[in-house]
C-alpha cells in the first residue's frame, strides 16, 4: 500500500492512500490520533503473538476489524442499493471499503504517529 501525509493550510494532518485504499487515508485523518495508532500497534502485536483472535473496533465514520493477519476497514455509510443506479452505471466504493495485510496497517499506522508527532 502506497501512501502520504500532509499537513494542510490549517496545520491540520491528512492521510492519502493510494486507489483501492483511500478509506484508509480518510479514517487515519477523521478518526485516528497519536494514542489510538499505539492502541492499534499494541493490538495488531496481540493478534501477531496469539493473544487474541480478532478485534472489531467501531469510529464515527468506519468500522476496523482485525483478524487472520488482514485488516479490514468499513465505512458505515457502504450500505448503498446498487439496484438504484442507471444501467451501465456502478457504484464507486473505494472510499468506503479498504483492506490489507495487518503488517502493512501497523506499517501505516507506525508512521502515521511518527507524522503527527512531528508538529
Amino acid at each position: 500500500m502506497e501512501f502520504d501525509f500532509l499537513r494542510d493550510l490549517d496545520g491540520r494532518c491528512r492521510a492519502r492512500c493510494d486507489m483501492g485504499h483511500e478509506a484508509f487515508g480518510q479514517w487515519l485523518t477523521d478518526e485516528v490520533d497519536a494514542a489510538e495508532a499505539t492502541r492499534l500497534l499494541d493490538a495488531i502485536a496481540g493478534l501477531d503473538a496469539r493473544q487474541q483472535d480478532e478485534l472489531r473496533r467501531e469510529y464515527a465514520e468506519f468500522t476496523l476489524a482485525l483478524g487472520d493477519g488482514e485488516a479490514e476497514l468499513i465505512g458505515h455509510g457502504l450500505a448503498f442499493d446498487g439496484g438504484e443506479l442507471e444501467e451501465g452505471m456502478s457504484y464507486y466504493d473505494d472510499a468506503h471499503y479498504a483492506g490489507c495485510g495487518l503488517d502493512d496497517l501497523a506499517r501505516l499506522l507506525t508512521q502515521w504517529r511518527e507524522f503527527i508527532q512531528s508538529r
